[in-house]
């Protein structure tokens, strides 16, 4: 009984759903409050998980509605696709017969919803299909099977009952299962076979759709065991056929492996069967009569027949063990002779059944085997003739006729079938297999259902362990940080602070800002591997974020509080560093308004000058982050030092107010936001290519936007019209001696002293600007040509910048859409009205005050405001101006400017210079004369760059006569040739350097030809000349090469165009180790001789006619050396260089050391003249001039 109810209420997925709705309600109620932070549970109410668990039951049962909803609906469109069937039909005749199986199929199923268990759909009931030819009994064998029909009240068992035989195909509703009475026509096809297999055909595919998986699960064939005993062989053997291709179309279409079940039926008509089971009772004939196969794998391979004889035997067995019970209970003797003759008569029957089942059932390589599950016997009424097998048979071969043995009686009972239904078919319901297809997809869709939770379960676990590790390693970090941070505030003295280091103080405040979830690192969140419902770093943060607050109001405050008082006192005397330095004092200790801009500003400024470099970029990089901190929160309120800021209010209070308000002004934010006027902005794209700073400074380093018309006009003039309101809301920088300063008087004369104020840095500015722009300086012709001809072109540089600056310093004038005149005539006008509506009294008073005179006492016409600057730069405005078409002073000058880059054009294609260029630099000087400002000074630059191209000419030319005359012969000369090279082997010839060196030549002649009036020769060393303010811009290590060259020949060259140097060698000492010395040059020889007395000095001319040089000691002795000897017109100079030449106390004389092996011989030189020619440098430093 519990089996009953408990088993299929597990077996629904609605339980199961219930199931699971129920334990995460379990897990929300309990560990949910687990899930969150110290301080944030979302969980942690009952009425949170109250409502949790209420969505989740929405969800399930919302789940379970769409499963109900989707079986129905599912069953509904099996019901309806007959009619669709129908509708694909043409044959009128097989439409209807369609439309008659769906009109049963949907009363079915509509009847079906109503009862009791019409919850249960039909897919969750195992579904039998019966197949057999027509009058087999399948019918009758469902209605008399004893089976519960839920339908049978609604649609009544006459309706489907045998009479007739089944039309088409009926749907039978048991409480086990769903039976399909196919018609026999169907499984014959005999009537119409084109619309009998259409139906059929249909039938299948209606299931096909709606029951993919398992469209039936299981097959049975009725077949009239008396037919099969009547009919003829080739009759039986057709009807087999007929089954087997129903079979086999069942397994094709329906794609499934199922169990088929024999019941041979109308077994009542074998003879004697009455008889014999004549007395057996309800529970007796409800028994299953026939034999189930075993379920033996080791027997899959044979024949699904080849245990029928086996198995029939038993059943005869059986039968003839209770045949003499059975005779002796019989009391009449023909009744008694057919029950002792029933068992031959069954046992007749093997042959035509086996045979018949051998055709259904035979194997056939071509066609899949069937699973014949077992064969049995039934009847479901005794009506009809009852056979008489054996006398058939004899009747048959010996030609007698048939006998009649009776009729049947009818008695209405079943035999056989009730248990057959109920206790084997429908348990085997299982057996069936699914299809191969639909399997497959639900085998991979449970596969991937399992491997996704599996999945999802590990993956909940690795990021719970994930985030658990993490949170872990968040703690010891925030562990490591905190011991961290006592180290570094260890080293910090103890309050009352009285240091202004902020090094050490940065270290521990960068420790408590980096802790773990502080929310001061302004971090996007936490790491998404560490939350998860375990993240401690909101708890972590919570802590942190007050250490590190409470570290910056009581390390960083009162240490910057500091450093302001230092630097208050060190810039006592300095008005405006004090005045702002107080007001961030104020600040920061909560005596004033707080901007936090301007005390970023002041901070910033300090640190980079107490912390300069790239460097220490970071450390001020984290003292701005942490003072961002301290000013993004509630600062503690420190006491500050009551005497200083009394006496900086003292000071201040002497200030000129004017001062300090023209300061704010200029340096407020409105101001310091406005782009600055830079030359590189007006003066166009070749601003760069002509001009540049005198004070080195950049090009677009510029001036103030400030100063500008525009700043003049929409900052500076507003602003000083609320000169009354910024005293006001700053007085309390001052205190009480800034009520002084509040009055209306006070007020207008501020206003006057703030203009002036103004005027003067607007001059300033623009004056030391024109000053500081300069000419570009010519390198060369081409040079020159480019910077005039962009000079005179129509993008000018020099005219943009004028006239830039002339728009600049034109302050009075009216370029917006409503003149001034009507602003001062109209005092009464919408313009004015608006212009005072937003001022308080003293507003109202400043700008009367700028409207109208600047000094009422004089009576004077009064100046509107900015007329002062335009007045002082009227000479620029004048020199732009052009009066009525005409063309501007600027333009004649650059009209005189542009002649001066045709000329040096001209100069550049010919190679010649013109005088005629001289002429336009003149005119263009004169023409510069004549204005005013910095045009005359950049006039003079342009001209004496300009000449110095002329002299450029010049030097181009000499070059190139250099390099063609002299250039040539001196490099083959003097390449790799001794005296020139002193590692050389080769000499220079003696008539070589005498073409390059002597009086007259080719060097000597080029510089008196060509350099001598551009040469200084008298100063040592030479120097060029500046002619025209100007030289000729040959290197001096060109000129240092021509001295060497005139040394050489003055050296060389005293006595005429050859080479002729005398001198005088007279012996000094000798070794004692040697007898005597000779030593001979080119021919001329000077000996020595121990004990010989006072040597003499000996005359020699260099060069001789040997040109031999050679030193000889004597005695000669073995193993060393005793003569050193060079040959060549420079042997002499070769052997100088062997010896040790030393100086002397006089100036033209040298001492020459020769170390011969190891004896030493002295002698002393005595030049002719002061330029010794065997100690002058200029002989080893020459070296032939590339260009000039």
């Amino acid at each position: 009984m519990i089996r009953q109810y408990v088993v299929p209420l597990f077996r629904s997925i609605h339980t199961w759903l219930i199931l699971v709705a129920l334990i995460l309600s379990a897990c929300i109620w309990y560990f949910f409050p687990l899930i969150g932070t110290e301080t944030w549970r979302p969980f942690d109410s009952p009425a949170s998980r109250a409502v949790t668990i209420a969505c989740v039951w929405v969800f399930f049962l919302l789940l379970i509605g769409f499963i109900v909803w989707r079986r129905r609906r599912r069953d509904r469109k099996m019901t309806e696709e007959i009619a669709q069937t129908a509708e694909a039909v043409e044959d009128d005749a097989l439409s209807e017969e369609i439309a008659e199986l769906r009109g049963k199929f949907k009363a079915a199923m509509a009847a079906l919803r109503r009862t009791r268990n019409g919850r249960r759909h039909l897919h969750e009931l195992p579904w039998y299909v019966m197949v057999g030819p027509p009058g087999a009994g399948k019918t009758t064998a469902i209605v008399n099977s004893g089976l519960q029909f839920p339908l049978a009240d609604k649609m009544g068992k006459a309706a489907i009952g045998g009479i007739g035989g089944t039309r088409n195909c009926d749907w039978w509703f048991t409480d086990g299962a769903v039976l399909i009475d196919t018609a026999g026509r169907y499984t014959t096809q005999e009537s119409d076979a084109e619309a009998d297999n259409a139906a059929w055909l249909g039938f299948l595919g209606l299931l096909k759709r709606y029951r993919k998986r398992q469209p039936i699960n299981g097959a049975m064939i009725a077949i009239s065991l008396s037919d099969l005993s009547l009919q003829d062989e080739i009759t039986r053997k057709s009807h087999a056929q007929a089954v087997r291709r129903r079979l086999n179309e069942l397994r094709e279409r329906l794609g499934v492996r199922f169990p088929v079940y024999v019941l041979f039926t109308k077994a009542d008509l074998i003879a004697g069967f009455s008889e014999y089971f004549d007395g057996l009772g309800k529970e007796e004939r409800e028994q299953v009569w026939g034999f189930t196969f075993a379920l033996d794998k080791s027997r899959a391979e044979a024949s699904p027949v080849a245990a029928f004889d086996e198995e029939f035997a038993l059943l005869l067995g059986r039968m003839n063990a209770q045949l003499l019970e059975r005779m002796q209970s019989e009391t009449d003797h023909q009744r008694r002779a057919l029950v002792a003759g029933f068992p031959g008569q069954l046992a007749s029957a093997r042959t035509v059944a086996r045979d018949f089942l051998n055709e259904v059932f035979q194997d056939n390589r071509y066609q899949s085997r069937h699973s014949l599950r077992g064969v049995y016997f039934t009847s479901g009424t005794q009506e009809g003739t009852p056979i008489d097998r054996l006398m058939l048979g004899m009747a048959q071969t010996f030609g007698i006729g048939r006998q009649a043995i009776g009729t049947g009686r009818g008695t209405g009972r079943s035999f056989f079938l009730t248990r057959l239904f109920e206790g084997v078919i429908f348990p085997e319901a299982g057996l069936v297999s699914a299809d191969d297809k639909v399997e497959r997809r639900y085998r991979w869709a449970r596969r991937g259902a399992i491997a996704a939770t599996l999945l999802i379960a590990l993956a909940t676990g690795a990021l719970w362990v994930r985030s658990y590790l993490g949170n872990t390693d968040l703690i010891a970090q925030a562990g490591e940080s905190v011991a961290a941070y006592r180290d570094a505030a260890a080293v910090l003295p103890p309050s009352p602070v009285g240091d202004t280091d902020l090094i050490p103080v940065v270290a521990a405040l960068d420790v408590l800002r980096d802790l773990p979830g502080n929310p001061a690192l302004d971090d996007p969140g936490p790491p998404r591997r560490i939350t998860w419902g375990l993240y401690q770093g909101d708890v972590i943060g919570t802590q942190a974020a007050q250490a590190y607050r409470a570290a910056l109001n009581r390390r960083l405050l009162p240490r910057l509080l500091l450093r302001l008082e230092d630097q208050i006192a060190g810039n006592i005397n300095n008005a405006d560093i004090l005045y702002d330095a107080l007001k961030i004092y104020l600040m920061l200790g909560l005596q004033g308004p707080m901007n936090a801009e301007l005390v970023r500003e002041w901070m910033q400024a300090d640190w980079e000058a107490a912390y300069p470099g790239v460097v220490r970029e970071p450390l001020r990089q984290d003292l701005a982050g942490h003072l961002d901190a301290l000013l993004s929160q509630p600062m503690e309120r420190i006491d500050l030092n009551g005497p200083l800021i009394e006496q900086v209010r003292a000071i201040l209070s002497e200030m000129p107010l004017a001062q300090r308000v023209y300061n704010g002004i200029i340096n407020s934010a409105r101001a310091t936001a406005l782009p600055k006027w830079r030359i590189t902005d007006v003066g166009g794209p070749a601003v760069a290519r002509v001009l540049v700073r005198s004070s080195g400074k950049p090009l677009n380093d510029g001036i103030e936007g400030i100063f500008t018309y525009e700043g003049f006009n929409t900052v500076f003039l507003p602003e000083a019209v609320s000169v009354a309101e910024r005293v006001q809301s700053e007085s309390w920088v001052l205190g009480a001696r800034a009520e002084e300063q509040q009055s209306g008087n006070a007020i207008l004369a501020l206003s006057r002293d703030v203009l002036d104020l103004y005027y003067n840095d607007f001059i300033a500015r623009y004056d030391q600007m024109l000053a500081d722009i300069d000419i570009i300086p010519m390198e060369s012709l081409s040079h020159a040509v480019e910077v005039t001809n962009v000079l005179s072109g129509p993008t000018s540089p020099i005219t943009n910048i004028l006239t830039g600056i002339s728009r600049e310093t034109s302050l009075t004038e009216d370029r917006s859409a409503l003149g001034s005149e009507s602003l001062k005539e109209g005092a009464g006008s919408v313009a004015m009205i608006e212009a005072r509506s937003g001022l308080s009294i003293q507003g109202q008073i400043l700008l009367e005050a700028l409207m109208t005179s600047a000094d009422e006492s004089t009576g004077q016409t009064p100046k509107p405001p900015g007329a002062y600057v335009q007045e002082r730069f009227r000479w620029l405005h004048d020199l732009v101006a052009r009066p009525e078409g005409q063309p501007s002073q600027l333009d004649l000058l650059m009209g005189a400017l542009t002649e001066v880059y045709q000329e040096l054009n001209k100069m550049a294609f010919s190679g010649v210079t013109d005088p005629e260029s001289s002429q336009a630099i003149l005119r263009f000087q004169q023409a510069a004369s004549r204005t005013e400002g910095p045009v005359p000074r950049w006039a003079q630059q342009i001209a004496a760059g300009s000449s110095g191209i002329t002299s450029e000419g010049t030097r181009a030319s000499i070059n190139a006569r250099w390099q063609s005359t002299v250039l040539p012969f001196c490099e083959q000369a003097l390449t790799n040739r001794y005296p020139f090279d002193r590692r050389a082997r080769a000499d220079i010839a003696l008539q070589d350097f005498s073409r390059l060196f002597s009086p007259g030549g080719l060097i000597d002649s080029f510089f008196n030809e060509n350099l001598v009036k551009y040469v200084d020769t008298r100063s040592r060393p030479w120097t060029w000349k500046r002619v025209n303010d100007v030289d000729l811009g040959i290197s001096p290590a060109v000129l240092q090469q021509l001295q060497y060259a005139a040394e050489i020949r003055d050296a060389f060259f005293a006595g005429g165009p050859q080479p002729s140097v005398t001198f005088q060698i007279t012996p000094y000492g000798l070794d004692p180790k040697a007898r005597a010395v000779i030593l001979e040059i080119d021919g001329q020889q000077v000996g020595y001789r121990q004990g010989s007395g006072q040597p003499n000095p000996v005359a020699i001319t260099w060069p001789g006619s040997v040109g031999l040089a050679r030193i000889t000691l004597e005695p000669a002795r073995k193993d060393v050396e005793n003569r050193i000897s060079k040959d060549g017109p420079w042997a002499w100079f070769r052997l100088l260089d062997r010896a040790a030449v030393r100086r002397t106390n006089v100036t033209d004389r040298k001492r020459v050391n020769f170390t011969v092996g190891d004896r030493l011989a002295i002698f002393d030189l005595q030049s002719s003249s002061v330029l010794n020619p065997f100690a002058l440098p200029a002989l080893s430093k020459f070296s032939c001039p590339k260009s000039m």
